[in-house]
Formats: structure tokens, C-alpha cells, sequence
């Protein structure tokens, strides 16, 4: 079980500081962080950091925050196609990644 994936599209200084985020709902660690779900395809080259917070005692679904170029950070509905491609290759991303390292 993966506790939370981070995938960065761009060098870490492009990284959004956590206090940019609008569509995220405040008690992190009690409840779903997402309140608004966005549907609509964001391009490639918008996309600065994508976050994976896999469901728990906090949320019953999985969430996905994305940071864009423009600074704004927004949350993904993980039910859309193109969202899941998003995380399943991210996954396959974090997995090799540790298949190398360890």
C-alpha cells in the first residue's frame, strides 16, 4: 500500500507552497482535503505536480490535487478516464522507481 504518491512534472522550484491551495478543505487529517472535484482534461504542459492521497480513515475516496503552472492548486475526480491513466501511471512510475532503487 502506497501512502501518498508525488510525481513532479517540472524542477521542485516550480512546486506550489501548500498555502496556494483554494479547493482544499482545511482538517487534512480528519477529512477529505478535496471539496471541489475538477473533470475537464487539464493539458500536459499546465501540469506542475500531481499528489495521490490514497483513501483512508480521513476520506472514503481517493484524492488527487494537482498543482498547475499558473500557481493554482486544484483537486482531479479520480472517477474520470483521464484521471485514472494519470494515477496508474504514475503508480507504474513510483513502482519502477522503487524497483531500481531497491
Amino acid at each position: 500500500n502506497v501512502t501518498c504518491c508525488h510525481l513532479e512534472i517540472t524542477p521542485a522550484n516550480g512546486c506550489v507552497p501548500p498555502s496556494a491551495v483554494q479547493p482544499l478543505g482545511a482538517g487534512y487529517n480528519s477529512r477529505c482535503v478535496c471539496l471541489k472535484l475538477e473533470s475537464r482534461i487539464i493539458p500536459q504542459e499546465n501540469l506542475r505536480r500531481v499528489e495521490i492521497l490514497p483513501r483512508g480513515p480521513h476520506c472514503k475516496t481517493t484524492e488527487v490535487i494537482a498543482g498547475l503552472s499558473s500557481g493554482e492548486r486544484i483537486c482531479l475526480n479520480p472517477r474520470t478516464p483521464w484521471v485514472k491513466k494519470l494515477i496508474l501511471f504514475i503508480e507504474r512510475k513510483e513502482r519502477s522507481r522503487w524497483i531500481r532503487i531497491g
